[in-house]
């Protein structure tokens, strides 16, 4: 059955009202007309570009650990560079020039080939759109399914930069319960088979989930849970959102061995140490997946891609079109070069940059979780998860253990008040780190009260382990102490 008449009806009304770009139509059309002398967009001529070349100076991948080299100023580089006037994995006269929304086609190609390596799919139907960073992403994928009135379902702690952003169309969220390993398929599919559309609307059709390293809780969903969660979206014909920015960031993975990397490369024996994608499993083309270089390249790239049946991906071009237009130029032409160019990284040379990143991030992680449990990690007070991927760990405050907690016979505590105090003392003494209550999704149907109302179960503080390590010595000594300080009151 074709994608267009058994998904279609997913999409918003904006979505539906919004039609071609007309110049961008003929620009296209253009663009595949060869030899035409096209004399119909206002485009400066390339010979006006006050640019020439680009040069990126970047890590040689050569060395066993290229991280750590670069980090300490011992690493071999290379310069990966694009011309203007000379051959280039994408000339910088097109680079420079205005673009199609989704993105120039070299480096999706480039990106699509990456997407084959690491999640290879059952179903060759996904195409890729380039967005301007993560967030961009996220908030035009909403845009695309949400209808004012609709609910969609999250992660009961979520990242507000992204729940906030449907909001203000109307667009509300239903919380699904999480465990040490991620969101509960069970609860999941309660919520469905309990929904009542004549009391609550619509039964929620869209799924938004961060799956690995999960911001803020750091959880990574088990193999099992994520083909549980697709069969489950499959049965109630719901899109999945796979919001993955820290998909690159897994930790703990077994080595890898040389004689698989001389059969295979080393992306894709990398790739196989890795948790399996929703897009990985996708044979309905209902899993919508976000990519980011934010966490991986540099943030400031605002560079990121969505990959998606073809139907979204056209609607989501039509969006670009007509609202942020194509991704900047530079950062599309350092893409091209660092995955497509000639003596580049290429793919594989990407992987191990990033498989270096892994573990150094890796170290990281387990130097702030010795300094937390050196701090606290016998006082009865605090506990954490170490986290298998992502930025974060997610420190549990045993706030049942304040001399100060109490709980009514409705079962109703005074959690939030206490962890609003023990947040303000500790921003006090020095440190900033985020609570777990700024990360509620709060369900309608209990008012934000009761005994199973998300505030009982606020009493986390989320903090990274992506600085240095004089940054996380002093901060996790002065929240120690003020932790201390703070149940002694």
């Amino acid at each position: 059955m074709a994608l267009d008449l058994t998904l279609s009806h997913h999409l918003s009304s904006e979505t539906k009202n919004r039609t071609p770009n007309p110049m961008k139509e003929i620009w296209r059309l253009a663009q595949s007309t060869p030899g035409i002398i096209n004399m119909a967009n206002g485009d400066p001529h390339h010979s006006l570009y006050p640019i020439s070349e680009i040069a990126f100076r970047v890590p040689s991948i050569s060395q066993d650990d290229p991280v750590n080299a670069w980090r300490k100023g011992e690493s071999i580089t290379q310069t990966l560079t694009s011309y203007k006037d000379e051959p280039s994995a994408v000339s910088l006269r097109s680079a420079l020039q205005y673009g199609s929304g989704a993105g120039l086609p070299e480096v999706r190609a480039a990106l699509e080939q990456l997407m084959t390596v690491m999640h290879p799919s059952p179903s060759e139907n996904h195409f890729v759109t380039l967005s301007l960073g993560n967030a961009d992403a996220v908030t035009k994928c909403f845009r695309l399914l949400g209808e004012p009135g609709d609910a969609f379902l999250a992660e009961e702690f979520s990242f507000p930069g992204m729940t906030n952003a449907p909001l203000a169309h109307k667009v509300r969220w239903v919380p699904v319960k999480l465990d040490k390993a991620g969101m509960i398929p069970e609860d999941m599919e309660r919520i469905l088979r309990e929904w009542d559309e004549n009391k609550r609307g619509r039964r929620p059709h869209v799924l938004y989930t961060i799956p690995c390293g999960q911001n803020p809780t750091g959880s990574t969903l088990p193999s099992e849970r994520r083909r549980k969660i697709y069969e489950i979206a499959c049965r109630w014909d719901l899109i999945i959102v796979e919001d993955d920015p820290y998909y690159f960031l897994q930790y703990d993975k077994p080595p890898i061995r040389t004689e698989d990397v001389e059969k295979d490369g080393f992306a894709k024996t990398w790739a196989r140490n890795l948790a399996p994608s929703f897009l990985s499993l996708d044979t309905e083309g209902r899993v919508m997946r976000i990519d980011s270089f934010s966490k991986i390249i540099a943030p400031g790239m605002r560079l990121g891609w969505i990959t998606s049946n073809p139907l979204f991906a056209s609607h989501l071009e039509n969006l670009i079109d007509s609202s942020t237009q194509h991704p900047h130029g530079l950062g599309q032409a350092f893409i091209a070069e660092m995955l497509a160019g000639k003596d580049s990284w290429q793919i594989d040379g990407f992987a191990r940059w990033v498989k270096s990143l892994c573990d150094e991030y890796q170290q990281r992680r387990d130097f702030l979780a010795r300094l937390f449990e050196a701090e606290l990690g016998n006082s009865g007070y605090a506990n954490v998860e170490i986290p298998e991927a992502g930025m974060f760990l997610w420190i549990r405050i045993n706030i049942e253990k304040h001399p100060r907690y109490r709980k009514d016979q409705a079962g109703k505590s005074n959690s939030r008040a206490l962890t609003e105090e023990l947040f303000n003392h500790v921003r006090e003494a020095g440190v900033m780190m985020m609570p777990g209550y700024v990360f509620a999704i709060v369900d309608a149907e209990e008012n934000g009260s009761g005994p199973n109302a998300i505030d009982e179960r606020s009493n986390y503080f989320r903090t990274t382990f992506v600085g240095i390590e004089e940054t996380m010595e002093k901060g996790m000594a002065i929240f120690g102490s003020a932790v201390r300080e703070f149940f002694a009151s």
